[in-house]
């Protein structure tokens, strides 16, 4: 952590040694998806952290959040300049990445957000794998083909069939926000059967006896798996040095916060989120020693290669370590 606040603070350092001296941003408009993946958000912003950092760096901010239902919804938000930073899973940042590199909208990696595991939960009994779905079945998650679930469930066809039949069961999804998922599973009458989930979501479907795991996302991966990662454009990066390293500072803040004191942290989340769990609900998922609140990156390198495999991704890079800013490794 020592390093990664060094790394901070040069940030800023060298941006303002290289770059001429204009007015930085005065609001930073920040993206976030459902669940207790972005708790180091909501922490962020309950605390006003990134303000108590940009104030010590000498600007007067005010932070602007919102929440998307998926990675390809912010994608949108961040190249029409319409948010700052985003948090996108995998996929997302692979996307982007691809169709902006070398633009003036370019889009990298900031930091890892957490590890947390993925589960495709079903409430058919007679589904027991991925090969006992039919073309009546509709398995709901964020958004079809590009959502993080949807890479991962091509990823499972493609180890139950071959490469070639990767996208086997793509037919079968639809987009979904996890709190809509999740209504419908639990309801029993809608035409969802299956959702690729995420905490806490897919942990308050396993409470009920009426539904159980076929899949989990530790089981496609040898190393943690970053479920989010944090991006921003060149521009924005080069634009508010300044601005950008309160943020990174805000953000170490907030994962120090959370694994310091888990409870506090739930509550912040239920408080910021809206989410109708107990503190006992929430703190019963985060006793999973699946969920991490780090910053490392992990499990890229499978992504890129899987997506350049069966060809969805069409200018993949040299090494995935490209797609990011450098101090992006820095947690790492």
């Amino acid at each position: 952590m020592l390093r990664r606040l060094t790394v901070i603070v040069a940030i800023a350092a060298w941006f303002a040694s290289g770059t001429a001296v204009r007015a930085e941003a005065n609001t930073v408009r920040v993206a976030k998806q459902f669940g207790i993946a972005y708790m180091q958000y909501m922490v962020m912003q309950d605390l006003n952290l990134i303000e108590k950092h940009a104030k010590a760096a000498g600007l007067d901010i005010t932070t602007e959040w919102a929440t998307f239902r998926s990675s390809d919804v912010m994608n949108d938000a961040l190249i029409s300049g319409s948010v700052d930073f985003v948090s996108l899973g995998i996929p997302g940042i692979i996307t982007i990445w691809s169709k902006t590199k070398g633009t003036s909208v370019e889009v990298k990696g900031v930091s890892g957000l957490n590890v947390s595991p993925l589960m495709l939960m079903v409430r058919d009994p007679a589904i027991k794998s991925i090969k006992d779905f039919k073309d009546n079945h509709r398995i709901a998650l964020p958004a079809v083909k590009v959502a993080m679930q949807a890479i991962m469930l091509q990823m499972a066809a493609a180890k139950e069939w071959g490469d070639a039949k990767y996208n086997a069961l793509d037919h079968l999804t639809v987009s979904m926000s996890h709190p809509d998922a999740t209504a419908a599973m639990l309801g029993g009458q809608s035409e969802i059967t299956a959702n690729f989930s995420s905490a806490p979501f897919q942990y308050r479907q396993m409470k009920n006896p009426n539904i159980h795991r076929i899949l989990t996302s530790t089981e496609l991966f040898d190393e943690p798996l970053s479920f989010n990662v944090i991006a921003t454009t060149s521009k924005f990066r080069a634009e508010n040095p300044k601005l950008y390293a309160a943020f990174l500072a805000a953000l170490k803040d907030a994962t120090d916060f959370i694994n310091a004191d888990k409870r506090k942290g739930a509550e912040i989340y239920l408080k910021v989120s809206g989410d109708k769990s107990t503190v006992g609900d929430i703190m019963e998922v985060l006793a999973d020693p699946a969920i991490i609140y780090n910053t490392k990156l992990g499990g890229i390198g499978a992504f890129v290669s899987f997506m350049s495999k069966v060809g969805t991704l069409k200018n993949p890079p040299k090494d995935w370590k490209d797609m990011f800013f450098p101090e992006a490794f820095a947690g790492s």
